[in-house]
């Protein structure tokens, strides 16, 4: 019996309901993006048109106390002790009192380039009082220099003598000359700064600008009143089996290298007064090459010893041309690290001091050199000898 037809009618109805329902279903599926899409895009521009916070700029402890070293190692430079200098607080303000007379427009120069090369945002101003300098970082005063001529003191009543006075014996042998010495080569390490600085002798210290400890150095042989100088190096005749380090002053350098790389000594070697040539026996040499050098001693109200590591050195000859003080190595007190021949070059520098008035020696760290000096430290003053800085002995 042949199966039944089912009626057309029922079956495109239900064709129709399906194909409804599937439309509604992809109308909602496509709302439903549409809505989704719309709040991305709101939430995006929402952020764009936002504006970004600017991230503030910290005043960080360090630019302070850079600002600090610079404004101190400025005014040793222009011929101000450290005794003249006394520092305190007003109003949440350091303050720099300074019995000297205010700076002339060199010095000022001078101090504006180096508290701008510590941070842009350092400034200096003058106006503030006839005698005073304040340093601004950014719109705050962080440091006021005020400055103090010391008066001028009338000399003490003597009354008329009715009889020659009566001369006393001197309590100690008179001065019968003075002498430098200069230590070569710190900043490598601070046991020997510590050692040099336990001696009870003015040593001066030349600190080598790429050691590792330079400026740590410097700080403390300052901190102690001790004289610092840069141990400029420069390119020696042995080079490269000679080696003053990659840092150093060359021959091929073009006179804006040379300017950039001394600016650079500057900054690792704070409270510097003065420089001496470290190696150079080649750089000295040339008169072109010194002339740029001292230059920039001149204008950083510096000072040269030529160490004279060369017989042919034109260090000290350009730099008195230059209106530079100078002063000329006279004996290497260590060139045999031996205690006993170290001891007998001392007391030759010695006798030198009482023939000419004025010695300079240079020497280096080494154990055994330090143990000569502490050794013969007496000795120097029972010759009546004083050991000074070295810029004490130079020459104008």
């Amino acid at each position: 019996m042949p199966p039944k037809k089912r009626p057309r009618g029922k079956r495109s109805s239900r064709k129709k309901n399906g194909g409804r329902q599937l439309k509604v279903l992809l109308a909602s599926l496509c709302l439903v993006g549409f809505l989704l899409i719309s709040l991305l895009i709101l939430s995006y521009l929402r952020q764009s048109w936002q504006p970004k916070p600017v991230p503030p700029i910290e005043t960080g402890q360090f630019a302070l106390e850079d600002l600090r070293v610079e404004l101190e190692s400025a005014l040793l430079r222009s011929g101000i002790s450290l005794d003249q200098i006394k520092t305190g607080e007003q109003n949440g303000v350091a303050t720099f009192d300074v019995g000297s007379p205010f700076p002339p427009e060199a010095v000022l120069r001078s101090l504006s380039e180096r508290v701008q090369r510590v941070t842009p945002d350092a400034r200096i101003d003058t106006g503030i009082h006839p005698d005073a300098i304040a340093v601004y970082l950014r719109d705050r005063i962080v440091y006021l220099l005020r400055f103090t001529p010391p008066p001028i003191e009338p000399p003490p009543y003597q009354p008329p003598l009715l009889q020659p006075p009566l001369v006393q014996p001197p309590l100690s042998p008179p001065g019968r000359g003075r002498m430098a010495i200069i230590m070569d080569d710190l900043g490598q390490d601070m046991r020997s700064a510590r050692s040099l600085l336990d001696i009870d002798l003015a040593v001066t210290f030349a600190i080598i600008p790429k050691n590792e400890r330079a400026t740590r150095v410097a700080t403390l042989a300052h901190q102690h009143g001790r004289e610092v100088i840069v141990h400029i190096p420069m390119e020696p005749k042995g080079y490269p089996a000679m080696n003053p380090g990659t840092d150093a002053l060359f021959l091929k350098l073009s006179a804006e290298d040379i300017r950039r790389r001394f600016q650079s000594y500057l900054q690792r070697v704070p409270f510097a007064v003065g420089g001496n040539n470290h190696m150079g026996s080649k750089f000295t040499q040339s008169q072109e090459q010194m002339t740029v050098v001292i230059d920039e001693l001149r204008k950083a109200g510096m000072f040269f010893v030529d160490s004279r590591t060369s017989g042919q050195s034109v260090a000290f000859e350009v730099a008195l041309a230059a209106g530079v003080p100078a002063a000329s190595r006279d004996l290497f007190l260590d060139n045999v690290q031996n205690e006993e021949l170290i001891a007998r070059e001392i007391h030759k520098l010695v006798r030198l001091a009482i023939k000419r008035g004025r010695a300079v020696g240079i020497c280096h760290p080494y154990p055994q050199t330090l143990a000569a000096l502490r050794r013969e430290a007496d000795y120097i003053r029972s010759q009546g000898v004083e050991v000074v800085p070295v810029s004490q002995l130079l020459v104008r």
